[in-house]
């Protein structure tokens, strides 16, 4: 059983109380909690007798939820300010609204409630957040400025390259925007975002990093 944890902080929210939800779920649940590597949990190991039970609490408590949308769920961010001394600019207290106004995007160009696309925010280029490994990835610069990287995939295993350097959160958006009405128009059949990107020109496929990456 799996369960959406945004950002990954586990704590008690207004009419979302996750926290006191997963104490819940340890009193009853006799087997594992796994962390995962897109800052979720992982009820596993539940007996049949108590899954029902189990998913009661977690409904109850805001750990599942069937309206978190695609987009959100394939969202990520670094803690950033003000917890890591190295962040540079806004993450985990950033992404959630920008979120909102990616799935505003979305929906403004037509595209179903399940598209989505892989999204990281990432305070400095140390990139805790995996912005290196995004469709969109941000790194931060400075407060209410990223940099805007294009062209990872789906799978992780495609490094996305610059596209625009040091903007602001309003001309992200504008960029995003842009982007996103050209693959809903322009993308071939079951095309992702980031693979669209590349074949259409937008940016330059990372086929060697070290060798493209900065070309």
């Amino acid at each position: 059983m799996a369960l959406f944890i945004e950002n990954g902080r586990l704590l008690d929210y207004p009419n979302k109380p996750l926290k006191t939800g997963v104490a819940e779920i340890a009193k009853v649940h006799g087997g594992d909690f796994r962390m995962t590597a897109n800052q979720n949990l992982i009820v596993a190991g539940v007996l049949a007798k108590d899954k029902a039970k189990i998913e009661k609490i977690a409904r109850d408590h805001g750990l599942m939820d069937d309206s978190v949308s695609e987009q959100r769920k394939n969202s990520m961010a670094c803690v950033s300010l003000p917890t890591c001394p190295l962040a540079m600019a806004e993450a985990e207290r950033f992404l959630p609204e920008f979120v909102t106004d990616v799935e505003a995007v979305l929906a403004k160009h037509g595209l179903a409630q399940d598209e989505n696309i892989i999204l990281r925010v990432t305070g400095c280029p140390n990139g805790c957040g995996r912005a290196m490994l995004a469709e969109i990835g941000l790194v931060g610069k400075a407060p209410g400025r990223y940099n805007l990287h294009l062209g990872g995939n789906r799978n992780g295993t495609r490094v996305p390259k610059m596209y625009r350097e040091n903007i602001t959160v309003a001309q992200i958006m504008a960029e995003i925007d842009s982007l996103v009405g050209r693959w809903a128009t322009e993308r071939q059949r079951d095309e992702d975002f980031g693979d669209f990107t590349i074949r259409s020109g937008i940016i330059d496929e990372v086929k060697i990093s070290m060798r493209d990456f900065y070309a």
